[in-house]
């Protein structure tokens, strides 16, 4: 692990050590968007496995499973503190430790995931760009990836959206601009852009390149 990961891993643990408790609580007022991506994963019935990419709490896992009992659940956090949380509140999921940008999320619940789950957390990766490739190359056939996040805030008043953007950067979050978004197949904004959600497919298999 470079120092760049190890300062951001004691950041996470600092963080949400403090705050696990409490999370869920707070973050209903402005995390968005979240429970229609819920909604939209429970009535998609071409699923059986799914990863949650930073399931903080376990709060959208739990959701899931009980609508969807039947279904293999688990996540992958940089966070010990919140899979120490996440553990306790879904004993029934399968959790490692890992970084979005190469977990080897395929390989999480025995076999390659049927959807991938971001909810607020591409916003906190470091390399987005890698994040969704490793995604997105670890689906299985006929998979996709359902992002959730901050949005780029465009519908605001121009003060209000670099004043919250100002207060998100102090928790190392930063909104998806639209290039983070290039290749999703369906895009939704949320009102005044403040959220968004975005759906990919698998990364189209490499062809070979023809010789004269």
């Amino acid at each position: 692990m470079n120092d760049t990961r190890r300062e951001h891993r004691a950041f996470l643990n600092r963080y949400y050590g403090l705050s696990r408790r409490i999370y869920d609580v707070t973050r209903k007022y402005y995390l968005f968007g979240r429970d229609t991506a819920i909604r939209q994963l429970t009535r998609d019935t071409g699923w059986r496995r799914l990863v949650e990419v930073g399931p903080g709490t376990g709060r959208n896992l739990a959701l899931l499973h009980r609508a969807r009992p039947d279904a293999t659940l688990g996540g992958v956090d940089a966070s010990d503190a919140m899979l120490e949380h996440a553990r306790a509140r879904c004993p029934w999921a399968i959790f490692e430790h890992g970084f979005a940008e190469d977990a080897a999320l395929g390989h999480v619940l025995g076999a390659p995931p049927d959807r991938i789950l971001f909810s607020y957390c591409l916003s906190m990766v470091r390399d987005r760009a890698a994040a969704l490739e490793n995604a997105r190359k670890s689906l299985a056939r006929g998979g996709s990836v359902l992002v959730v996040d901050f949005a780029d805030l465009g519908g605001l008043p121009r003060r209000v959206a670099q004043g919250f953007r100002a207060y998100l950067r102090a928790f190392h979050v930063e909104p998806l601009d639209q290039a983070v978004l290039d290749g999703a197949t369906s895009i939704r904004f949320g009102p005044g852009r403040y959220y968004v959600i975005a759906l990919f497919g698998p990364r189209p298999a490499a062809t070979p390149s023809s010789r004269p």
